[in-house]
């Protein structure tokens, strides 16, 4: 059965806020987001125009202040739906205290407003400093920098807010709260911004290039021998560790409890004991997933068909495959291609036509 083909979003728009020290990593990371966005759109059918626009915002007096060299900056003027707040690279606190107070001065009532219009806001480490002199972090879960998190909870209770103080989540990386993303580190920016991309129109486009610009650890497993390169010896592995490499090695093979629990020198019956109170599935279960991963992958990036994926991935008939992976990723294997596709339409991968907005072939 053909899969209905996904509508595409109305345009996104994203403000950036950028002025004297802003931290040029996470609005580039930020911006870097927004452009895989656009181009997964322009692979879709009617993909002509962008989904998401982003312009910078600068601070009066500020214009001098240039901002990352990255392309596709719009300066139009609809409405914001997103508000990125960069950070600011500065040695001490009263110092980003200081600049907060500034930034509120200029920006304070357009971030009160845009929340209350249910837009949504991006403060990526120590950006969140600004929220806090706002008054908009009080009683909020927040991921915060610890070099700066005792000056934006000071912040945060100074701001003359009535609510509680700002709640510091010392062991989460990035934090969402309502309409608020907040980061404790640079290097956490692209999975807070891709997550809260993930809640607007465009939620399947961010929910695509997460796929491919994020770390997945069962991805790294399944890829195909011939992405893999040698990472040096194996490290010494006990008899699940030895029971889960045989099951990664040997994934599109016939699945054999026996031939399993051989590979990690134990019984059958000891190996599902223990790989059930370990990892809380059966090696089969766990053998289900490595195997719908290998297939996500396969359709995300190539044009088999599901009856290719499902024999390069062990499954010898196809409508099993199509149970097990509804079960796994809760769609068909035709809807998440449809959805989460990282490649263009055959016609313009062998060039018959150019992408959307470009003047060649691909």
């Amino acid at each position: 059965m053909p899969t209905a083909k996904t509508a595409l979003p109305s345009c996104l728009n994203v403000g950036i806020l950028w002025g004297h020290g802003s931290i040029a990593s996470t609005a580039a990371a930020a911006v870097d987001a927004l452009r895989a966005m656009n181009m997964l759109a322009a692979m879709r059918p009617g993909g002509a125009q962008p989904v998401v626009r982003w312009l910078w915002l600068q601070m009066p007096h500020e214009r001098d202040a240039t901002p990352p060299p990255v392309p596709g900056a719009d300066p139009g003027s609809d409405p914001l739906d997103v508000v990125v707040i960069p950070g600011w690279l500065v040695p001490t606190g009263p110092q980003l205290r200081e600049i907060s107070r500034r930034y509120s001065e200029h920006y304070g009532a357009m971030l009160q407003g845009h929340l209350q219009r249910g837009g949504l806001v991006a403060a990526l480490f120590n950006g969140s400093s600004l929220l806090a002199h706002c008054g908009l972090l009080a009683g909020r879960k927040a991921a915060l920098p610890w070099v700066f998190a005792p000056s934006i909870v000071l912040q945060s209770s100074e701001s003359g807010a009535r609510t509680a103080d700002v709640a510091w989540q010392r062991e989460r990386t990035w934090q969402r709260d309502g309409a608020l993303w907040t980061t404790a580190s640079l290097q956490d920016t692209l999975a807070a911004m891709l997550d809260l991309l993930a809640q607007t129109p465009a939620a399947e486009l961010a929910q695509a290039a997460s796929h491919a610009l994020l770390f997945d650890p069962q991805r790294q497993l399944t890829a195909t021998t011939a992405m893999e390169t040698p990472t040096g010896h194996p490290l010494a592995a006990g008899a699940l560790e030895q029971a889960r490499r045989w099951l990664q090695d040997h994934r599109n093979e016939p699945y054999s409890l026996q031939a399993t629990a051989r590979a990690a020198a134990t019984s059958p019956r000891s190996l599902l004991r223990w790989f059930a109170q370990v990892h809380g599935e059966t090696p089969q279960d766990y053998l289900h997933r490595l195997r719908i991963a290998q297939a996500q992958a396969l359709l995300q990036t190539t044009y088999l068909t599901v009856d290719d994926v499902a024999q390069q991935c062990g499954y010898n008939d196809t409508g099993s495959f199509r149970k097990v992976f509804t079960r796994v990723a809760g769609v068909t294997p035709g809807a998440y291609r449809q959805r989460f596709k990282l490649r263009t339409s055959r016609k313009q991968w062998l060039g018959r036509q150019g992408l959307p907005g470009t003047d060649g072939p691909v």
